[in-house]
């Protein structure tokens, strides 16, 4: 794995990291509700954001990761794209609640096992993959309290910092099938 592709896909996940976080932020902080369009077109792009940033974490660890991270990298792709959709049917027509409901399930889903898979691989610090964890189940709280879903943004940012200043040839990478590396 060379350093620059290590790189691209560090800064790839900060970016939606802090997109995400952005537009929650913004969110606690005007008193806007969930249904305004600033906050619709925020949402559906910050998706984007983090679709890529699955994206780029699977492709990152690929095999590494195993099953439920390289699974919950994809349904979180996906439900990341279902939820910005939704969010962008709700913005033209006023009606997607329940599509934006699917994508908040397959995003929530796939970010918990990707977080699963962070703990598993051991190649990054485990507390990144706890940090996706608590973070995504934060983002279920956000008609309650909007703020906490920048908790979700913040770690896609963490991950994202600490894929960037990665660097490959540190031993930290061992072969797919045992050798994980960060502990041992």
């Amino acid at each position: 794995m060379s350093k620059l592709r290590c790189q691209y896909a560090g800064a790839v996940a900060a970016v939606g990291g802090i997109v995400w976080t952005a537009w929650a932020v913004a969110l606690a902080a005007t008193g806007l509700t969930t249904t305004s369009p600033p906050v619709l077109v925020a949402s559906a792009l910050s998706s984007a954001g983090v679709v890529a940033g699955h994206y780029a974490v699977e492709d990152f660890y690929g095999a590494r990761m195993k099953r439920p991270g390289t699974i919950g990298a994809w349904i979180g792709a996906l439900g990341g794209l279902v939820f910005g959709a939704g969010q962008s049917i709700r913005l033209l027509s006023g009606g997607g609640e329940a599509v934006v409901g699917i994508g908040v399930l397959a995003l929530v889903g796939g970010s918990l096992l990707v977080a699963v898979g962070l703990v598993r691989t051991r190649i990054q610090p485990p507390w990144l993959g706890v940090a996706l964890g608590v973070g995504t189940l934060a983002f279920l709280s956000l008609s309650v309290q909007p703020a906490a879903a920048a908790v979700y943004g913040l770690a896609w940012l963490a991950l994202g910092q600490d894929l960037y200043r990665h660097l490959p040839p540190d031993g930290r990478f061992g072969d797919a099938e045992a050798d994980y590396g960060w502990l041992g």
